[in-house]
């Protein structure tokens, strides 16, 4: 039998919530106020949410910073693709997208943000 490790991942959650005007806003929710909202009924999974999930409080601003450029880049480049060739199921995917001037902002942008990141990490940051 194959051993068994443990390995950390988060993962987003999207939820429907019964508004309740005297309750905390989910978003500062802890994992067990989520738990009870959800046995109770009061807040109902809907699905997960694939791709980036920054953790601002923990994280360190350069880790989060080179995650979203990361995030951005597999984006642009999926949007490249897209353009590029007629592949329908990432075209579905993808609409709206963005134009080809958008699109070389965009990875200006990730190239900006990866050396701001670098700068940081540098910093300790």
């Amino acid at each position: 039998m194959a051993k068994r490790t443990r390995t950390t991942h988060r993962v987003a959650l999207e939820v429907e919530v019964v508004d309740d005007p005297r309750a905390a806003e989910p978003e500062d929710w802890d994992l067990q106020y989520l738990l009870r909202a959800v046995r109770a009924g009061m807040a109902i999974p809907l699905r997960t949410i694939r791709g980036l999930v920054i953790d601002s409080e923990r994280d360190r601003l350069s880790r989060t910073l080179q995650a979203f450029a990361d995030d951005l880049d597999e984006s642009v480049q999926l949007h490249w693709l897209a353009s590029a060739r007629p592949w329908p199921s990432i075209s579905r995917r993808l609409h709206p997208r963005p134009n080809i001037e958008s699109l070389v902002e965009l990875e200006a942008l990730q190239t900006a943000i990866r050396e701001v990141a670098a700068r940081l990490r540098k910093k300790g940051l």
